[in-house]
């Protein structure tokens, strides 16, 4: 079968899914060229030699890159990072191993430099490192040609493909569960129905009983306060605590490991986090 023009244009994009193009994908960028709807010189990780590929297909003249995106791997902080696994949603192709409240590290071989783990991270533990090499990602196992440039995007787009298919599958999966899950409750509570009509018919209704037992149930919900009345108010708590002890981690790593300057700014925010924790202890 003939590749589509959308599908030719695709075929020599880098397929970092790093949307610095404006668009969500490598596909739909390929496709807004070839509907008129972009210009030759949006992707960023590809330069100026994507650049020149893409006007040669369309014939358009080329133009210089709006932007050129260095070589970088991700690298998380693992003594800071919470666990919240928001990079791993973030990442296109799988290049982050980790899970929920647990240490997350990144699959270098894997990782295409694209940095959409950065902005989601609430902790600010991941950063790039620039790396000497022409093309990303560094595994080329999946692609069938030996041309670097194409059998890393072969790669990518391969593991790209595949996370995309695994995304619908788990939606699929989870539908068929709850589906299931609510099908069992319906049998439940109509096995409960019909084994109620068998039954004597209880005492007439008392209104004064029921608002005496929700009385009682608000008073040990109060008295116990195992859930904050706040759901959102203790989830930024949480969250702060969380980056409160990431910072005081990474202080006492700068303290132990960094340069001069960052020994010297850790110290200063280790004796103000002191006074801090001695103050709340005075006003207890």
């Amino acid at each position: 079968m003939n590749p589509t023009p959308a599908e030719r244009i695709n075929a020599v994009l880098p397929q970092t899914q790093c949307r610095e193009c404006g668009y969500s994908g490598c596909l739909p960028y390929a496709e807004a060229l070839v509907s008129d709807n972009a210009a030759v010189n949006l992707c960023a990780p590809g330069g100026e030699t994507v650049m020149l590929d893409i006007a040669n297909l369309l014939g358009k003249p080329p133009l210089a890159p709006q932007k050129i995106q260095p070589k970088a791997l991700a690298w998380i902080d693992e003594a800071v990072c919470i666990g919240c696994t928001a990079c791993i949603r973030a990442c296109p192709v799988d290049a982050i191993m980790g899970a929920s409240k647990l240490m997350h590290t990144i699959i270098a071989d894997e990782c295409t430099g694209c940095g959409l783990c950065i902005p989601p991270c609430p902790v600010d533990c991941i950063h790039m490192h620039p790396v000497e090499t022409d093309y990303l990602p560094a595994a080329r196992f999946l692609s069938d040609t030996d041309d670097s440039r194409f059998a890393a995007a072969s790669h990518a787009k391969a593991r790209y493909e595949w996370q995309q298919q695994r995304k619908v599958r788990d939606a699929e999966e989870r539908k068929a569960h709850l589906a299931e899950r609510e099908a069992a409750t319906k049998a439940k509570l109509q096995a409960q129905a019909a084994q109620a009509a068998t039954k004597p018919q209880a005492a007439p209704f008392n209104p004064a009983n029921l608002i005496a037992k929700a009385m009682a149930r608000a008073q040990a919900q109060q008295s116990q306060r195992v859930v904050p009345a706040n759901r959102e108010d203790y989830q930024a708590k949480q969250l702060e605590e969380a980056r409160q002890r990431s910072t005081y981690r990474r202080a006492q790593r700068d303290l132990k490991y960094g340069t001069e300057a960052e020994k010297a700014a850790a110290i200063e925010w280790l004796r103000a986090y002191k006074a801090e924790q001695e103050a709340k202890a005075v006003g207890k």
